[in-house]
């Protein structure tokens, strides 16, 4: 795993704070930019919740991410279990 991975993995473990959402956007906005310089693609730019009623939008595309994590407690908390492979 990269270096990028690791630190993002950090930021989402800690209390979703906003200036640990802030942190953690931030070092998702460099796992991207890291990738995009790797030369890696994703296949489809767009993070897809199937959940109905949360607070988050069910489609966020890839470059809003970011953006998301950094305003979003519930979001910060998904794509926190996401990353660290933590079941419900």
């Amino acid at each position: 795993m990269s270096t990028e991975y690791e630190r993002l993995k950090e930021a989402l473990n800690k209390a979703p704070t906003p200036e640990a959402r802030a942190e953690a956007a931030q070092r998702f906005k460099e796992y991207q930019e890291k990738q995009k310089a790797l030369g890696k693609r994703n296949s489809e730019p767009t993070l897809v919740s199937l959940s109905t009623g949360k607070k988050y939008p069910t489609a966020v595309p890839l470059d809003k991410v970011a953006d998301e994590i950094a305003t979003n407690p519930e979001y910060f908390e998904l794509v926190r279990k996401i990353t660290t492979g933590e079941k419900k």
